[in-house]
């Protein structure tokens, strides 16, 4: 196993021990402010907008990867904002979220197909993977998951609210 071996696997495993042990935390029910879904998609708006300036123009080929990224991703946050389950407790009014084993599955699933295609591309340059141009599908990508997982958890509380 070479370094540049381990500069891929070593992040991976950290990542899959980090979430192994707060999975027990994950899933158990937690406080949740609604008004706080916004700030992860916006941190990834600005991150997209940043990268994006100080890139030359996307050719149409790029253009239709981050379009599928995108969408791919929205597909994965609502996956994965559909197994968030979402309480209000009608005494106090008090939201709470619990994670689902199926959710910390699908996060490390996701850390694990990232560093396989990153291992590929290393390994295998006449393939042709751009890491940067990876980079920025992976980027869209990511926008797509946190903001329809940020969006379906809002409709969700907004059903549970009207329920209770």
């Amino acid at each position: 196993m070479t370094s540049s071996d381990m500069q891929i696997l070593l992040p991976v495993l950290i990542a899959i021990v980090f979430i192994g042990l707060n999975a027990r935390r994950m899933m158990r029910p937690r406080r949740f402010r609604p008004v706080a879904l916004w700030i992860g998609p916006g941190l990834v708006l600005v991150g997209v907008l940043a990268l994006m300036g100080t890139r030359p123009a996307p050719s149409a080929g790029h253009i239709v990867g981050l379009t599928v990224a995108l969408a791919l991703g929205g597909v994965i946050g609502w996956a994965r904002g559909k197994l968030v389950r979402v309480a209000v407790d009608t005494e106090t009014g008090m939201v709470t979220q619990r994670g689902t084993p199926y959710g910390v599955l699908l996060l490390i699933g996701l850390i694990v197909l990232r560093s396989g295609i990153r291992f590929v591309a290393m390994r295998h340059p006449e393939l042709g993977i751009d890491l940067a141009k990876a980079t920025d599908i992976l980027l869209f990508f990511a926008l797509g998951l946190v903001g329809s997982y940020a969006g379906v958890l809002y409709i969700a509380v907004s059903r549970v609210r009207r329920a209770g």
